[in-house]
């Protein structure tokens, strides 16, 4: 060290080694955060086929819960287009009209505003499935689905 002043002291280090002291702990924070981004993805399909087979069908559609016209408020989530249009308000395959359905639980690219995806977290009153909640996973593939515009095609 270097006095050149009363109190005031310099490294004799040139300014470029400095600037990459300080970029080593950036680097290494990055490069860890990138690996650990990878090793979990989830390289499953967030498509509406996928989603209602692999997700809706064994854990809503049972025949305790939404398996059957006579099941839990009268909602049948086995087949795959009513379930569609039930949960988004709109007819799979016909043109969107404008403005947002009455009383649909997913707003197309909006999850933070969807209802399922308040129920599913268990932020609402009515909690889904009330057995237990869905995998982690699972959730967060639903909620791809919804900010891909929650298409059914």
């Amino acid at each position: 060290m270097i006095q050149y002043a009363p109190g005031r002291a310099r490294f004799c280090r040139p300014a470029r080694a400095r600037r990459r002291r300080r970029r080593r702990p950036t680097l290494v924070i990055a490069a860890a955060l990138a690996v650990a981004g990878c090793a979990g993805a989830d390289d499953r399909p967030s498509d509406w086929d996928y989603i209602h087979a692999a997700i809706i069908v064994p854990s809503c559609a049972t025949a305790g819960c939404h398996g059957n016209p006579l099941a839990l408020a009268g909602l049948d989530f086995s087949g795959r287009d009513g379930t569609w249009t039930f949960l988004t308000g709109r007819v799979c395959g016909a043109p969107d009209l404008p403005g947002e359905p009455r009383g649909n639980l997913v707003l197309p690219g909006q999850p933070e505003r969807s209802t399922l995806m308040h129920r599913l977290r268990g932020q609402a009153v009515d909690v889904m499935p009330p057995s237990g909640p869905l995998p982690a996973e699972e959730i967060a593939l639903i909620e791809r689905w919804i900010l891909e515009g929650a298409p059914c095609e």
